[in-house]
């Protein structure tokens, strides 16, 4: 009723004469432009096929009120969010293909701001944390799939430790993937520097410091922090931003890189850039072997549609990821669909393009199938 009640507070009762342009659809004016170029009233977009993609409403070229997206192939919601004079105000809800809410965001004017919500696909919680200005304010919480408290994780409170750690390497991710896999040679490195990577900053110095070798010449550093502070209403799919190349040449002139591109932004929302990235990356280097990609579990990929265009294995070292925790299906995809690998502080998972269609299999005990070329939760 909300939705409705939005729409017919907003959508104004134009003479034809004051139309730039409108469309007729099913008997509904929609997508009108005034006679001075702005959009106004129920603004809706389409799937190829046909069906219903998105519906938003406009006052002076400006969304207001409750905007909903849907998916193509099973029609389920997509995404919900709320808009005050074209500023994201209030909660902001993701939704899994199958219908079932993945998470819930708020944002007050413009900036998040308040609880933010983590589902498992059983309706369970899987994390929790308060954010304040757009930072996290504390901890997250996390839980198991029974509803139980697992752990605290990813905080993002005071300032980006870059300092390394020679000495303790038993927690670092990042060091333990790339020490089990020496053979990974003239890659390019893609680091996700949004504000829930800020606690493995520390990791990823500690790691140039001692992996930095004479090879390491070859190799090109890509990192991105989703947008340069961009507006989250304002971030299109491949041509978001944030992202910096650096060549290797000293590891300081890396660590630079790194500094400059955390100033410059720390993410906003959740989905990230993450295939933009990479493809910017693939740009600058001719014919790498690899693409290794060192990511946050928790953030969803806001452009994996365009995975297709990978044409390089991705090797996927998901940080804070421990036994008995849930994968994050995006990142499952980008390694399944670019015929590359997930690599966890305790393991490498290099099989997934063997896994059989429509069979069951397990990984970090969750249970995931393959449908219609697809890993999902099962």
């Amino acid at each position: 009723m909300r939705f409705f009640a939005i729409l017919i507070s907003f959508l104004p009762i134009l003479a034809f004469s004051q139309m730039k342009s409108y469309i007729l659809h099913e008997g509904d004016t929609i997508n009108v432009v005034d006679k001075d170029s702005m959009k106004q009233g129920v603004w809706r977009e389409f799937y190829a096929g046909g069906k219903l993609r998105s519906e938003s409403v406009y006052k002076n070229n400006k969304k207001q009120g409750l905007e909903i997206s849907w998916y193509n192939t099973s029609g389920c919601v997509k995404l919900e969010r709320y808009f005050d004079n074209g500023i994201l105000d209030g909660p902001v809800t993701y939704y899994s293909r199958n219908c079932k809410k993945e998470l819930i965001e708020n944002y007050k004017n413009g900036v998040k701001e308040g609880l933010e919500l983590a589902y498992y696909s059983n309706g369970r919680i899987k994390s929790e944390g308060y954010f304040k200005k757009g930072n996290l304010d504390g901890v997250y919480k996390v839980y198991n799939k029974n509803g139980k408290f697992d752990f605290e994780s990813r905080t993002t409170t005071g300032p980006v430790e870059f300092d390394p750690d020679l000495s303790d390497t038993i927690n670092n991710s990042v060091f333990k993937v790339m020490t089990r896999n020496p053979k990974w040679r003239k890659n390019i490195i893609v680091t996700d520097l949004t504000s829930s990577m800020y606690p493995y900053a520390k990791q990823i110095n500690t790691w140039l410091k001692l992996f930095f070798m004479k090879d390491t010449a070859q190799q090109y550093f890509v990192f991105f922090n989703d947008g340069d502070s961009k507006r989250d209403q304002d971030k299109k799919i491949g041509v978001t931003g944030g992202i910096y190349v650096c060549k290797a040449k000293t590891c300081d002139d890396l660590v630079n890189t790194m500094k400059f591109c955390i100033k410059k932004g720390e993410g906003g929302d959740t989905p990230e850039n993450v295939i933009e990235a990479i493809l910017t990356g693939l740009k600058k280097v001719r014919k790498p072997d690899n693409v290794i990609l060192i990511a946050d579990n928790w953030a969803k990929v806001r452009d994996i549609n365009l995975v297709s265009r990978i044409k390089v294995p991705v090797r996927v070292i998901l940080c804070g990821v421990f036994e008995g925790m849930e994968i994050n299906t995006d990142y499952l995809n980008i390694a399944y669909k670019t015929k590359g690998s997930i690599h966890t502080i305790e393991q490498d998972i290099t099989e997934l393009i063997n896994k059989t269609a429509g069979k069951t299999f397990n990984i970090n005990g969750f249970d995931y199938i393959i449908k219609n070329g697809t890993i999902k939760a099962n």
